[in-house]
């Protein structure tokens, strides 16, 4: 998804699995993810307008069901949301109320955050920009995975 974009410019979403191949991340092509997986996602934007798209936003979801990988944001000044609607640096912060009845802050977890966002500034015509970050796909919880037992 991307914000402030004008009608110039298109974009394309691609989702590939990260494997180690001799200690080095390699992309492969992937239709569903499993419990464990590394994804990367990148998207594209592309404007074929005659224009510049002024104050272009690039968007990237991150789907329930998965954890975002630390650091994994490309570019790297991405701003976070738990929610898709309000985004903050990296990394989310929350205050807590601790166990002395005081309040401080805590890093958000990194399975709690929903979407990222890239304020890219100008897009001239004819060129080509990419965001990406990477996911873990979430184990799946031992409750759901094995039927309870009667006591």
């Amino acid at each position: 998804m991307a914000v402030a974009q004008q009608a110039q410019v298109s974009s394309t979403l691609q989702v590939e699995r990260v494997v180690l191949v001799d200690a080095k991340p390699v992309l492969k092509p992937v239709t569903a993810g499993r419990p464990g997986d590394v994804l990367e996602y990148r998207a594209s934007y592309d404007n074929r307008g005659a224009s510049a798209a002024n104050g272009f936003v690039a968007e990237l979801p991150i789907p329930a069901g998965t954890t975002y990988v630390a650091h994994s944001a490309q570019p790297a000044n991405a701003q976070a949301s738990t929610d898709g609607v309000h985004f903050a640096a990296m990394p989310l912060m929350r205050t807590v109320k601790m166990a002395n009845g005081t309040t401080g802050p805590q890093p958000v977890p990194l399975a709690d955050y929903r979407a990222l966002r890239w304020s890219l500034g100008n897009l001239p015509p004819g060129k080509h920009v990419q965001v990406q970050a990477r996911v873990q796909v979430d184990p799946v919880a031992a409750a759901t995975a094995t039927p309870p037992t009667k006591p």
